[in-house]
């Protein structure tokens, strides 16, 4: 990071103070020279090598045998298994076969009720037909 350096005033200053022209000048060429050092901003300092963890903090972390005790055989036991699965599989499907029946049951409920309404709506229509063609016989014949 290069800093604007005034060197003409620096060495006026210097000078004024009591020194002589050459020593002046030195200082400010040593100053001048000193801000073209690499930026040293970005570099870790005590407080945060301080903070950085150490051997202790690395061994209190858990290890293989804390992860292993965290889960337990028993525990893997528990859970789910492939007969599990394979049993809730089986009750699906005869669950899934029982609704199938109910609907098939239930469908040919509504045929019947259907078949019913039909032919009674049917036997109706032929009787108000056969009433009207009475109807229409009766005016003929006694008609002029």
């Amino acid at each position: 990071m290069n800093v604007a350096f005034d060197t003409l005033s620096a060495s006026k200053r210097l000078r004024d103070a009591g020194l002589e022209e050459r020593a002046a000048e030195a200082i400010v060429e040593l100053v001048q020279s000193a801000a073209h050092f690499p930026d040293v901003s970005g570099l870790a300092t005590r407080i945060d090598i301080a903070d950085m963890a150490t051997k202790a903090d690395f061994a209190s972390m858990a290890t293989k045998a804390d992860i292993a005790d965290m889960v337990r055989k028993a525990d893997i036991a528990d859970m789910t298994t492939k007969a599990d699965l394979a049993d809730l599989a089986s009750t699906t499907k005869m669950d899934i076969q029982g609704l199938k029946a109910d609907l098939t049951i239930t469908k040919n409920q509504i045929l019947a009720e259907l078949n019913d309404r039909l032919r009674f709506q049917s036997f109706a229509l032929m009787g108000g037909v056969t009433a009207i063609v009475g109807l229409a016989t009766a005016i003929l014949k006694l008609g002029p």
